[in-house]
């Protein structure tokens, strides 16, 4: 069955390609909260392994929501939101970005953080895009997107967390194949079990 896993798979391979990430990608199992916890430390040692140092920009996808219809031809859709997150005023190393020599304060504003992060979140999109087409993955078992619903949704965020991140939310859809087979139960044990005609729960008093 592909799934979530092929998503990590896929994205991570994608993201290690990006001169602005440069790899530096993680699921959030707890929503987001890694981002305004002390764990994010130690999730960047464990996961990203920064090899320059760096820690940001970097990219936080949240626990996909999925919908579907089992069957045997149906295509499982998964909304995915993924932050791109850089630092704001300050550097990943704590230089001020874009000093301002006579009041030592940074001339990049937080609306140049949405703008560089808007650009690194587009540019995903669009290698994905190439990918799918380059590798004809629609015509198998991912797809960009939905036929009814194309577009990707941007929201900025501003000073977010311990690290005191800006940067964009980005949302939107993908379609995987997931397979038809039945992995978990054998057909004849399903055809052959004793199915309840009755609620086994006593009707009594409420």
């Amino acid at each position: 069955m592909i799934g979530i896993p092929y998503i990590n798979d896929l994205f991570r391979a994608v993201l290690s390609k990006s001169k602005a990430i440069a790899g530096r990608f993680h699921i959030c199992p707890r929503y987001g909260a890694e981002i305004s916890a002390d764990q994010l430390e130690q999730v960047l040692k464990d996961d990203v392994k920064p090899q320059t140092g760096a820690k940001y920009p970097l990219v936080l996808m949240m626990p996909p929501r999925m919908a579907g219809q089992p069957g045997q031809s149906e295509w499982t859709t998964y909304r995915l939101v993924l932050f791109f997150l850089t630092t704001s005023y300050l550097t990943s190393d704590g230089q001020v970005k874009w000093q301002n020599k006579a009041t030592l304060t940074s001339t990049h504003s937080i609306d140049g953080d949405w703008h560089d992060m808007h650009r690194a979140g587009h540019c995903f999109i669009q290698a994905l895009q190439h990918i799918d087409r380059h590798h004809k993955l629609h015509s198998n078992f991912f797809r960009l997107g939905l036929k009814s619903q194309k577009e990707f949704l941007i929201d900025p965020i501003s000073m977010i967390g311990l690290d005191n991140v800006s940067g964009i939310r980005l949302e939107f859809q993908v379609q995987l194949f997931p397979g038809c087979d039945l992995e978990d139960y054998n057909l004849d044990d399903l055809l052959s079990l004793t199915v309840p005609v009755i609620d086994s729960h006593p009707e009594h008093k409420l």
